[in-house]
């Protein structure tokens, strides 16, 4: 079916001048850009006054990924990450596993599905969202670390939950329950993903130690970020892990080898305008196609999927400091508290969500779900976070 590109160039303006001005006046009232973005897309979609965009989820995937991902990457201050890996790597690596067994086990027991659909909605959801939290703790001006483990969290566990997606969606197409196979998948997909995308990483920041012009160099970052997905998509590995690595490396190693002081002012700003153009686009998105009609109608599962995501994130940041020593934690009880409720979901939800395949027959159902998860999480805990921050005692300052 040939693409109707001015319908399209169409479409993508107006949504950008959506987003231009949704983002002005959650400036001027002091909203979370995010929660904006998704209330002013609900208020489009129930007011049937313009038609809203429907991406297929191969263009979804493709499109919105890889700047989704590599732009938390490429900015993240290796320094800052080394001194909260601790807690980050807990929240990241067995937390994220952990949420989408919890929270896979819960909804299969009570909506009484298949284990395989509950690990699948478990996966949907299992990655955090750093974009509303971020502004939110900056606007307080709490103690930079608490911006750092959000932002590193977010970025490693959306390639572990991309990656258990992929195993997860295997093993319900596939009709079987081959949990071994579906395991072996994720841990190839891993190991497969990281190797190419640092192997990228390090091959494109050699490249750009032997230039400066910071053009070509914003050409070869912006090309590593699609071409590791791709590649490592391609030899069925994951190609979100690929990306993210590919990030790291070249935000880090790149930076020291071959970059000079103007370069990284121009790749920052220019990931970091990819990231703000895909989150705003995606969050539009949520609001476009989040039908209160649906969402009324399957309210008892949508409660439960709420729930059950809310539950794990307590055990998840909770649980640790039962089992060992606060001083390997590296995080105060405080902080434990406002990264409870700091655990939104956002873009990488519903981008998953709406990316179910049209022919799975619980489709509609965990979509439902996963958007009651992210509305809930954005409008409701995004704005009593401020509240939190405050009586923890970590805000410094007025949002």
């Amino acid at each position: 079916m040939p693409v109707d590109i001015p319908a399209a160039v169409s479409v993508l303006t107006w949504m950008l001048v959506g987003a231009s001005v949704l983002g002005m006046v959650a400036h001027r009232i002091g909203l979370p850009y995010a929660v904006a973005l998704v209330l002013g897309g609900i208020l489009v979609e129930e007011s049937r006054l313009v038609a809203v965009p429907h991406l297929d989820p191969p263009v979804l995937l493709f499109v919105f990924l890889p700047p989704l991902l590599f732009d938390a990457a490429f900015r993240l201050d290796d320094r800052e990450l080394r001194a909260v890996a601790r807690p980050v790597l807990i929240l990241a690596l067995p937390g994220t596993v952990a949420t989408a067994l919890i929270v896979g086990l819960v909804v299969s027991l009570v909506l009484h599905l298949p284990l395989g659909v509950g690990l699948l909605f478990g996966s949907i959801v299992a990655a955090t969202d750093p974009v509303a939290v971020v502004a939110i703790f900056e606007g307080l001006k709490t103690p930079g670390r608490l911006a750092v483990i959000a932002d590193a969290e977010s970025l490693i566990n959306d390639g572990v939950a991309i990656t258990l997606y992929t195993a997860s969606l295997a093993l319900v197409t596939s009709g079987t329950t081959d949990m071994l196979g579906a395991l072996g998948l994720f841990v190839r997909q891993v190991g497969g993903g990281e190797r190419i995308g640092a192997v990228l990483g390090v091959v494109v920041s050699r490249a750009t130690s032997a230039i400066d012009e910071h053009r070509l160099e914003m050409t070869l970052s912006t090309a590593l970020a699609y071409g590791s997905y791709l590649i490592a998509q391609s030899v069925e590995t994951s190609g979100a892990l690929a990306c993210v690595a590919a990030g790291l490396i070249h935000g880090s190693y790149g930076r020291q080898v071959g970059m000079s002081e103007r370069t990284r002012r121009v790749l920052d700003d220019l990931w970091e305008y990819f990231g703000f153009l895909a989150n705003a686009l995606v969050f539009l998105l949520v609001g476009f196609t989040a039908s209160l009609g649906n969402l009324v109608s399957l309210t008892m599962p949508v409660v439960v999927g709420i729930g059950s995501v809310v539950a794990s994130r307590l055990i998840v940041v909770l649980g640790p400091p039962l089992l060992m020593p606060s001083r390997l934690l590296a995080t105060s009880p405080a902080e434990r508290l406002v990264l409870v409720w700091g655990g939104l979901r956002g873009a990488l939800t519903i981008t998953l969500a709406l990316a179910l395949p049209p022919d799975l027959a619980e489709r509609q159902l965990l979509v439902a779900m996963a958007f009651g998860v992210v509305l809930f999480t954005l409008l409701i805990q995004g704005i009593t976070l401020p509240l939190v921050v405050r009586r923890a005692g970590l805000a410094r300052g007025s949002s």
